[in-house]
Parts: C-alpha cells; sequence; structure tokens
C-alpha cells in the first residue's frame, strides 16, 4: 500500500532538503534524496513550481533540462517570517505574543534578553 502525502507535505519536505543541502540542487538531485514514498519527477516539478510562485524557491540554470533550485531564504529566516506573520494576523497582537513568550524554555528567554541588551533577568526592588 502506498502512503499518500498530506496537503503541503511535499512542499515541505522539498524545502527541509533544499535547506539541509546548501547550494543549488536539480530536480533529480533533490528526488534522489527523498526517502519512501520518493516522489514521481513530474510531482516534484509541480511542487518546485508552486514553491517559486510562493516566493520560497528560485530557479536557475542555462536550459530547462538544466534547472536547478534553491530556497530564498534559510529555515531561520522562513521560520521567523512565519512567526511575525502569524502575529501579524492575530486578532489581539498583545495576547497572542503573551501567549507566545509563556511557552518559551528560560533558554528562549535567556537568548531573548541577550538580543535585547539585557545579560539577565531585571531585579525588582
Amino acid at each position: 500500500m502506498t502512503r499518500t502525502r498530506e496537503r503541503g507535505e511535499l512542499e515541505g519536505q522539498v524545502m527541509l532538503l533544499l535547506w539541509e543541502n546548501e547550494g543549488t540542487l536539480s530536480a533529480r538531485e533533490l528526488q534522489a534524496l527523498f526517502s519512501e514514498p520518493v516522489p514521481a519527477y513530474t510531482t516534484l516539478m509541480t511542487a518546485l513550481t508552486r514553491l517559486e510562485k510562493k516566493g520560497r524557491v528560485v530557479r536557475s540554470g542555462p536550459s530547462p533540462r538544466k534547472l536547478r533550485f534553491a530556497a530564498t531564504r534559510s529555515d531561520d529566516q522562513h521560520a521567523g517570517d512565519s512567526m511575525r506573520t502569524a502575529l501579524d494576523k492575530a486578532g489581539d497582537r498583545q495576547a497572542a505574543l503573551l501567549s507566545f513568550a509563556g511557552n518559551l524554555s528560560s533558554d528562549d528567554v535567556a537568548l531573548l534578553r541577550k538580543a535585547f541588551g539585557e545579560e539577565s533577568a531585571p531585579s525588582h526592588p
């Protein structure tokens, strides 16, 4: 029995492979990196075309037979963009931000404090 992918799963797998393998890859090279089920070449090209239309992939190459693909942003940049988009769509931005912050680990909080120039938790008088 062949397992079918959930909607958007193939695009997600393609992006993970592009992020894991820096530089550009051909569709055939991408196809070889898949574990079962390996998508058909035409299915993979359809997913790559959709990702290109979404601005997540850029194609390059001297001819249609020598196309290569690369992610337009790193996985870290994509995650940051996704968080900003979700926050922008929230009905109550403050509540969404506080809900997100309430689920951060202490290491994440320390990292954010450092990014904002606070080396340790603020002291309270």
